[in-house]
């Protein structure tokens, strides 16, 4: 028979012991367990914590960042006004230095010296024309790149070519085409190119402004003409978005976000803003803007509510990154 042990007939030690052992077993090894997960869990938290200082600091280095960029934007619009202002007297002392003989001029291909004597035309600086040149057959109205490319093909390749070539021999060569060109009617073209070959850009552009793409028939409105979109393309005109701010010299994107997050969102309002409260704003916005100047804003602001881009364009040659002299 199988003799089972009974806790009755065993001293009171043995039963106490019986039971003792096991619990310090399980005790032992769930503080084994528990200093185990507990060295991980300050192991992640220390890596938490260091991860949490880095993405902080980062941020203070990006917010630094920003404000630089702030600063170096505001900074840059000033310096560009100054650099515009330094290449006009360094065109000035050019034009001295050749004893009053007028470089820009002489450079914008004016013929056998035939300056008309005008520092403008249709409100336009003559040098700002020098950016054409002759084999550019677009600046006639109704000659976009593929038709240039089409002329230049058949021997046209000049403002003096298409302005000598008679209009039915242009028209033939379109017909050729089928109805490709179904649509372009040329009969305008030699007479605008003369206009560029004899760099009257202030009666070529008049017309321009009254055609219908090229057409003899006239336009219902007055636009823009081809001349001043093909400078604008290239960069040699600026056009602005009505109440662009940026119209202004001196004002950049960044100082153009601060004058609308004070209200000041159109030429008119900033016309209309007194200098010292344009001030203000700068001063609260911090020492980034330190260098801006809103002294001329105003004046600037009216002349472009006004639409009157010449004077406009004339105050501006005279400003040195936007402070009057």
């Amino acid at each position: 028979m199988i003799s089972l042990i009974s806790f009755c007939d065993m001293p009171w030690w043995c039963v106490f012991l019986s039971w003792l052992l096991p619990f310090l077993l399980g005790l032992l090894l769930g503080w084994v367990l528990w200093a185990r997960f507990k060295r991980m869990f300050d192991k992640l938290d220390s890596e938490y914590r260091e991860y949490k200082l880095k993405c902080s600091r980062t941020e203070e280095e990006l917010k630094k960042c920003h404000e630089k960029n702030n600063e170096h934007s505001s900074n840059i619009a000033i310096l560009n006004g100054r650099i515009r202002e330094c290449e006009k007297e360094l065109k000035a002392t050019a034009k001295n230095s050749t004893g009053g003989t007028d470089i820009l001029s002489a450079t914008a291909g004016f013929v056998a010296g035939k300056s008309s004597g005008k520092t403008k035309m249709a409100g336009i600086s003559v040098d700002k024309f020098a950016a054409l040149k002759d084999d550019n057959l677009q600046v006639v109205e109704g000659i976009g790149p593929k038709m240039n490319e089409f002329l230049n093909k058949n021997g046209i390749k000049t403002w003096s070519d298409l302005a000598s070539a008679d209009v039915k021999d242009i028209q033939a060569l379109l017909d050729k085409e089928g109805n490709k060109y179904r649509i372009i009617d040329p009969q305008t073209w030699p007479a605008q190119a003369a206009l560029a070959r004899d760099r009257k850009w202030d009666k070529l552009i008049e017309i321009q402004k009254k055609l219908d793409g090229g057409k003899k028939e006239q336009a219902k409105h007055l636009t823009d003409s081809k001349v001043e979109k093909l400078l604008i393309k290239m960069g040699v005109l600026k056009r602005w978005e009505n109440d662009d701010l940026k119209a202004i010299e001196g004002i950049g994107t960044k100082i153009e976000r601060l004058l609308h997050d004070a209200g000041i969102k159109t030429w008119k309002n900033l016309a209309n803003t007194p200098v010292n409260k344009i001030q203000d704003i700068l001063d609260k916005a911090g020492k980034r803007y330190a260098l801006a100047d809103p002294g001329t804003w105003p004046k600037q602001a009216k002349l472009a509510a006004e639409g009157k881009w010449s004077e406009l364009e004339e105050y501006q040659d005279y400003l040195k990154g936007g402070r009057e002299k």
